[in-house]
Parts: C-alpha cells; sequence; structure tokens
C-alpha cells in the first residue's frame, strides 16, 4: 500500500472533542458516536481535528481541514509598538485505533482562502501580498506540557526560505497520535498544537540624541565627554495605505470697518483597508493508519 505524502498544517482549540467508533470486521475507519468493539483484532480507528465552534472527521483515511480564521490572525493588530505578545490560537488532533492499529498523522499548509472563495497557495510559506498574514510570520507547533504554547520555537535553520516565509510549520511531519496496539480500551487521545503570530513591525525610523560636556579641572586641564543614543520609532500595526484623502476649508468675511478678512485651513486623511477581510489560512491534517505487524506497510486501510 502506497504511502501518503507528508502535507502541512495551523489552528487553535476550544472544546472537547468526541470521536467515537462502531467496528465490524470489514470496516476500518468510523464516524459514528459509539463505543469501540475492543474485540476486533484487525483494528478500526476514527480520526479529526477541532478548534473552535470547527470540528471535522476523516470518513475513510482522507486528510482533514482546520482554519485559522482571518479575523484571528487579524489580532496581529491589536498590539502597537516594536515589542508586541503574540496572539495564539489552538486546535485539537483527536483519534483512537483498535487491536492492533496504531495512528501517526503529518500536517501540512493549504491556501489563503477569502469569503468570496478565492484562493492563494503559499509557496513556501510565503503569504498573498497585501494581507496581514504577509506582514506577520505563523508558526504551528506542538503544544508542551499541559498544552502550554508559551514556549515559541525558531523556525528550522535548515529550511529552504526560511528567512523569507511567513508561515513556519514546526515537527509536523511523522506524528504519532497513538502507537499499534496501545489503546485495548478505545479511549479517545487527543494532541494539542499551537499558532503563534505575531506582527512583523518594522522601524518607521530612528530618532538619534547626543549630549556633550566639558569642564575645566583645577590644574587647568579641560575635560570633555558625549554620550549619544537612539529611539526607534514605528506607527501601529496596520495594512498598507491605499490613499490619502486631503481636505480644505476657506472662509472670508467683511468687517464693520469695510475690512476683508480670509483664512482658510488644511487637512489630510491616510485610508487602509479593512483588516476584516483577512482570508483564513487552511490547515490539512493526514492520518496514516500503523500496524503492530511489521509486514504491513501504513496507510489508510493498514489492517491486517
Amino acid at each position: 500500500m502506497r504511502l501518503r505524502r507528508t502535507l502541512s498544517l495551523t489552528a487553535a482549540v476550544a472544546g472537547v472533542m468526541t470521536f467515537g467508533l462502531v467496528s465490524t470486521a470489514n470496516a476500518l475507519w468510523t464516524t459514528n458516536d459509539a463505543l469501540m468493539v475492543p474485540e476486533l483484532r484487525t483494528g478500526a480507528v476514527s480520526f479529526g481535528a477541532a478548534a473552535d465552534s470547527q470540528r471535522v472527521q476523516s470518513e475513510s483515511g482522507e486528510p482533514v481541514e482546520i482554519r485559522v480564521p482571518g479575523s484571528e490572525i487579524a489580532r496581529v493588530l491589536d498590539d502597537g509598538g516594536l515589542r508586541s505578545d503574540p496572539a495564539i490560537w489552538r486546535f485539537e488532533v483527536a483519534g483512537a485505533a483498535l487491536g492492533i492499529a496504531g495512528l501517526d498523522y503529518d500536517i501540512a499548509l493549504g491556501p489563503q482562502v477569502w469569503r468570496d472563495g478565492r484562493w492563494a497557495e503559499l509557496d513556501d510559506g510565503v503569504a498573498e501580498a497585501g494581507t496581514l498574514l504577509a506582514d506577520s510570520t505563523l508558526r504551528i507547533y506542538p503544544a508542551g506540557l499541559g498544552d502550554d504554547c508559551s514556549a515559541i520555537p525558531d523556525a528550522p535553520a535548515d529550511l529552504d526560505g526560511a528567512a523569507s516565509a511567513n508561515v513556519h510549520l514546526i515537527e509536523a511531519s511523522d506524528r504519532t497520535l497513538q502507537a499499534p496496539s496501545a489503546n485495548p480500551a478505545g479511549a479517545e487521545i487527543t494532541q494539542v498544537w499551537c499558532v503563534a503570530m505575531l506582527w512583523n513591525h518594522r522601524a518607521d525610523g530612528l530618532y538619534i540624541s547626543e549630549a556633550s560636556a566639558a569642564g575645566i579641572g583645577d590644574d587647568g586641564s579641560e575635560n570633555r565627554d558625549v554620550d549619544s543614543w537612539y529611539a526607534a520609532v514605528a506607527f501601529p500595526a496596520s495594512l498598507d495605505a491605499i490613499g490619502v484623502y486631503d481636505h480644505t476649508a476657506w472662509a472670508e468675511g467683511t468687517g464693520d470697518d469695510g475690512t476683508l478678512s480670509r483664512d482658510d485651513s488644511s487637512w489630510s486623511g491616510t485610508v487602509r483597508p479593512d483588516p476584516s477581510g483577512e482570508p483564513d489560512l487552511v490547515v490539512r491534517i493526514d492520518p496514516r493508519v500503523t500496524n503492530a505487524n511489521p509486514a504491513v506497510p501504513p496507510g489508510d486501510h493498514a489492517t491486517r
């Protein structure tokens, strides 16, 4: 049986999934909400993912998809300044395998998808220009102890295009959800994944300050010293401007003495796109059934 190629992924969780199984000797995959049959020796599996209001299950071993909502990506705008805390989102991978079966999976990146149905693939993890994701860094990585997401890993140093990529998948290939023959009761096993999003702030300028002092000592010697420092200044995070609108107002009037008075004032406003139009990011999770029998290769139907 042919082994699926590795794909990639990103997402977060607010809820508990329950993926149960009713199995027969001829049914490997199931999506029924019932207990698995532990007597089934050949193995039966259930696999899915969940995040916030999303819940998906694999019906026959096909990949499942979770979307990182554009509204979550837009949270990178919440913090201003050059240093800000990342926005964190979570999603869960869950499943169970009975008998001699086990479960592995890979996470891969899908496209960016707009509300109107448009989509754009992330070539080498680079987001579509003009989106918030294109000016951000997003990393998908397994949660730590206690489902903690605070330890955000660096991008792999040997990853091609890592310097220019907006999205990085960390340790997302060949993940084991459950080893073969390790779940005789058919209990659901979950693993939490973290999505950390951080705006790539660009300094708008450096302001340099300098102070100097001079003095004459008791012995008549002259002493001087100079100190300098600088501060980086940045505007709050935002999409690139789409235009500047100029306004001018003027007034004139004649005084009691017949003099004519005039004055005018002008101002401008910068218009930027609405960040609520940020596209979702699709994350794909591809399961593989493993087997306690080393002669059986992993795949969607590895049961005997």
